[in-house]
């Protein structure tokens, strides 16, 4: 929980500080998403970071967090797996890798929902 708290808090802070200023956060862990929606209070081991967050959500830029299931969140699978292998921080403002550009077209179509719902009512039907 402390190093998806600890990416959300870093991402955060290098948009706005890049200047974005239509931010979307979508997130697969539902207890960080609903802490930061003011939605459940947060574990006092997050404390710190969480309130550097809403400090970024309150600097005038639009930001939208949202909970995704972990099937329709394999874009940020993909980076995370990306920034672990490299010895040294980053920042991109574009990533121009063909398999991360898939991923994303098949999330924005709503491909992996898609077969997330299609699988839970056949696993329904069959039952």
């Amino acid at each position: 929980m402390v190093a998806e708290v600890t990416a959300m808090r870093n991402g955060l802070r290098v948009a706005v500080k890049v200047g974005f200023n239509n931010i979307h956060i979508k997130g697969d862990n539902k207890i960080l998403i609903q802490t930061v929606q003011g939605r459940i209070q947060s574990h006092w081991k997050i404390q710190v970071l969480i309130q550097d967050i809403f400090y970024y959500l309150q600097t005038g830029t639009r930001v939208i967090v949202h909970h995704i299931f972990r099937k329709g969140n394999r874009a940020a699978d993909w980076l995370a797996e990306l920034g672990l292998s490299l010895s040294s921080t980053i920042v991109w403002t574009q990533v121009s890798h063909r398999e991360f550009h898939y991923i994303l077209n098949e999330n924005n179509l709503g491909y992996n929902h898609c077969i997330s719902h299609i699988s839970y009512k056949k696993n329904k039907i069959k039952i």
